[in-house]
């Protein structure tokens, strides 16, 4: 038996932080762009701020459940990098950047024309016309950003990590000045993100192809040569594992985003507050959400190898970190919230709503966490629609019609507004923590029991 003593403890934290750490860094730069899009749109106005946060609730979702099924992707390549199918990998690979193409086109089509959802919100027209703006704008970078994601997913399945965090972090810095250029200088405010994001996605996605093309890090694989077309099985495996990923991702956004669009009705500083908010809780929230992903990887690749008691242990690893991750993230919150605010926004009346809803977020800091790592195991045994029937059930079912109903409450009973909107997402949080952890003990008997099996046979 794969035991729990402090030497397994230490070689799978080694092999975690081998792993998560470029990941880790990953998610920060990339979540970093975000960032620095609303503290740079905050400081030309809070209409910029809003603006670029609206059309933030609708791209995000958009791009999760278009680029996201590129996230099938990491688990197919490790567990063929586990059982060491280095020419499958590049067979696979090659046809799953076709796939990435066709989903880019589509992803591009929609922000050409997601303009109209604004029609429907009764919100101040400046701001309206910042989020068109800038979702017209950063359209253009719609099919780099899938391709990378699909360069990414296959970089991450072979354990290749280092060298996306690298890229990141260089979209990040590249990001900083673009955005001055295009907000600033040439004055087109909260658009200037939009045209900042898609001209760094281009240049990522070059560099990208010319280290995955010629570098020696993945030369083993050598991904590139001989001209292959697209087929229809190679498409349906990705599609059959990427897409219950990315439409659980645009489930569980789509509760952030329509928290957004239902707050966007109680002014523009309501929504810059929340903007502010769930930008710092997603924030603390990149460091168990790269344990989940690092999770998938470690896992998918234990599986591969036929580990499979050692991938159970990994699963356990996971979710033991995730929890105390999240304790530090409550502390933060709670100790240093208008601390964090202030690095937002210098207007009083947001910086107080704010410091509210951040307060309400530290209350799901630890299910969040502990749920997520329970979805990042589960891809890495290929396990992703019942993953997305829980998050269908979290946050469609509980989390937004019990927001809803408290946000326009006016009996006093219970909080109403953004707060009412927010405890409904943390009961959301909640369930689908409780539904997954769950799954996630289901399929470790699973392995345990096919462990047992086969060692019977023998």
């Amino acid at each position: 038996m794969f035991s729990l003593n402090l030497t397994n403890f230490n070689k799978e934290g080694e092999i975690f932080l081998k792993i998560g750490l470029p990941i880790l860094g990953s998610q920060l730069v990339m979540y970093g762009m975000t960032t620095t899009d609303y503290i740079m749109a905050g400081y030309a106005s809070s209409s910029d701020l809003a603006g670029v946060g609206l059309a933030a609730a609708i791209f995000n979702p958009a791009f999760f459940l278009s680029a996201g099924v590129m996230f099938g992707i990491t688990p197919i390549i490790a567990q063929l990098y586990g059982a060491k199918d280095y020419a499958l990998i590049k067979v696979k690979s090659r046809k799953f950047l076709w796939t990435a193409l066709l989903v880019g086109v589509i992803f591009f089509t929609f922000l050409r024309s997601s303009g109209f959802i604004f029609n429907f919100l009764e919100s101040e027209r400046d701001m309206l016309e910042i989020s068109t703006g800038y979702l017209s704008a950063i359209s253009f970078g719609a099919i780099p950003m899938t391709i990378f994601q699909a360069l990414r997913g296959y970089s991450e399945g072979i354990t290749k990590t280092k060298v996306v965090f690298f890229l990141n972090l260089f979209a990040f810095l590249l990001n900083i000045p673009l955005n001055y250029l295009f907000i600033f200088y040439f004055e087109l405010g909260g658009i200037g993100c939009g045209v900042a994001t898609a001209l760094v996605a281009w240049i990522i996605l070059i560099l990208f192809f010319l280290i995955t093309k010629f570098s020696k890090t993945y030369r083993k694989i050598n991904l590139y040569g001989k001209f292959i077309w697209p087929d229809i099985s190679s498409n349906i495996e990705l599609l059959k594992l990427g897409i219950p990923i990315s439409f659980g991702i645009f489930v569980e956004l789509s509760m952030f985003s329509g928290a957004a669009l239902i707050i966007s009705f109680f002014g523009a500083n309501t929504l810059a507050a929340h903007t502010v908010a769930i930008n710092l809780v997603g924030l603390l929230f990149m460091i168990p959400l790269s344990l989940g992903l690092c999770s998938a990887v470690r896992v998918g690749n234990l599986i591969g190898e036929k580990k499979l008691l050692q991938a159970n242990y990994a699963a356990n690893f996971s979710m033991r970190i995730s929890f105390f991750l999240a304790l530090i993230n409550f502390l933060i919150i709670i100790f240093f919230h208008s601390f964090l605010v202030g690095l937002y926004t210098r207007e009083i009346d947001v910086a107080e709503i704010a410091a509210t809803l951040l307060m309400l977020a530290a209350i799901f800091q630890i299910p969040d966490a502990i749920g997520f790592s329970a979805i990042g195991s589960l891809r890495g045994h290929k396990d992703t629609f019942a993953t997305m029937v829980i998050m269908i059930i979290s946050y469609w079912l509980v989390a937004l019609p019990l927001g809803v109903f408290l946000a326009f409450n006016s009996n006093g009973l219970f909080p109403d507004g953004a707060q009412g909107i927010w405890i409904g997402m943390i009961f959301g949080i909640i369930v689908s923590a409780v539904l997954n952890s769950m799954r996630l003990r289901y399929k470790k008997n699973r392995l345990k029991q096919l462990f047992n099996l086969r060692s019977n046979e023998v």
